[in-house]
């Protein structure tokens, strides 16, 4: 491979929290013009919120694939969107909960009123590395650190369907200012947040580049499942025709 290109990879890596874009994309009639028209109990609605967070996600745990709706879609900050296979097979291949040992201490969690079976809430992750941080399609091997990680705070939002399943999961620019302690994630959250406490800022720095995203992205797709690195963004056409963005 290209040194550049491989480097390029590295960059690109998904489910990280800048100040950017943010999505209001749900699907086609979930908006209502008063109250939101819930399949669910509200009560349901947090407790898989809760669920989904903690265990389901990819970032604390293995990715659980049942949870995530066939027609699933993921937008973050400069990532995405992500198809359900894409956006699993990239959890699975970051490995965060290998290396690490975090928990979302998610709080403030809340039932949207006006976009139906969706729930708000946020995350201030904590926790510590405590393995060589892998990822698979790149030479990365971080040592761990031994100061604790400490991550902003951050908001997420969770659409279900009616079957209970994750359709849509975005999350948005990390809050910089109004946090408890001092974060070591510099003014990044979630993946780049990582990447910046483990002291390699410009990964994280480097990873806002779209020329950069768009080579790894070309790079992802043209290697074989086993060895690509993460995608950062699936093929338009394999996008859940629902989505869509302002």
């Amino acid at each position: 491979m290209n040194p550049f290109a491989k480097f390029a990879v590295l960059l690109t890596l998904p489910y990280i929290g800048v100040d950017g874009f943010s999505s209001t994309a749900v699907a086609p009639g979930s908006r209502q013009s008063n109250v939101a028209k819930n399949s669910l109990p509200d009560a349901k609605l947090i407790e898989l919120a809760e669920d989904y967070v903690a265990g389901k996600n990819g970032f604390y745990a293995p990715v659980d694939r049942d949870a995530h709706a066939d027609d699933f879609v993921f937008r973050g900050g400069v990532v995405g969107p992500l198809n359900k296979l894409d956006y699993c097979n990239t959890m699975t291949k970051l490995r965060i909960y290998e290396a690490f040992d975090l928990s979302p201490n998610a709080f403030g969690f809340c039932v949207d009123p006006d976009v139906s079976n969706t729930v708000r809430f946020y995350v201030r992750f904590t926790g510590r590395q405590v393995e060589n941080w892998k990822v698979t399609g790149t030479p990365f091997d971080i040592p761990p650190s031994s100061e604790n990680v400490v991550g902003p705070t951050e908001s997420f939002c969770i659409q279900f369907n009616e079957e209970g399943k994750v359709k849509f999961f975005t999350i948005s620019a990390p809050m910089l200012s109004g946090n408890p302690q001092q974060c070591t994630t510099g003014k990044y959250g979630a993946v780049l947040g990582l990447f910046v406490h483990a002291g390699m800022p410009t990964a994280a720095d480097s990873a806002l580049n779209k020329n950069v995203r768009d080579i790894s992205n070309a790079v992802a797709g043209l290697l074989p499942e086993d060895v690509a690195p993460p995608k950062s963004k699936s093929n338009p056409d394999q996008i859940p025709s629902w989505y869509e963005e302002c």
